[in-house]
């Protein structure tokens, strides 16, 4: 009888059925549909200036408000001036913070949201 190599490492698991080897196999296997989850989802360009010209107009390109109350705001400004659910509001916030478009800044002075729009948005 061969041994399975990914067996050696991590063991087997005998159940009453059926022999269970636990390997890189299923890590594998969910490291393949992680990546596949975050291929498949992205905010179009322009839902993310539309979103900063929102945010800039009703509450300044300077925001004075903590990391976590600051990010509130901005998913209740977009709730509230677009149709779009909390948790929608949420993902777009922090696409628009992966983008560039909010960046909290600290400083000496203080800290805030800055709300960065782009020159073709105007």
């Amino acid at each position: 009888m061969a041994i399975d190599p990914s067996t050696v490492e991590y063991g087997t698991i005998i159940t009453e059925d059926d022999s269970v080897a636990l390997g890189d196999a299923a890590v594998r296997t969910t490291d393949e549909s992680v990546r596949t989850t975050d291929e498949a989802v992205f905010t179009p360009v322009l839902a993310l200036d539309l979103a900063a010209e929102i945010l800039a107009g009703t509450l300044g390109a300077l925001v004075d408000a903590d990391y976590v109350q600051g990010k509130t705001q901005f998913r209740d400004v977009l709730c509230g001036r677009i149709d779009i659910s909390q948790l929608e509001a949420e993902e777009l916030v922090d696409d628009m913070e992966r983008s560039g478009r909010i960046r909290f800044v600290g400083a000496e002075e203080g800290r805030g949201w800055h709300v960065e729009v782009s020159a073709g948005a105007r």
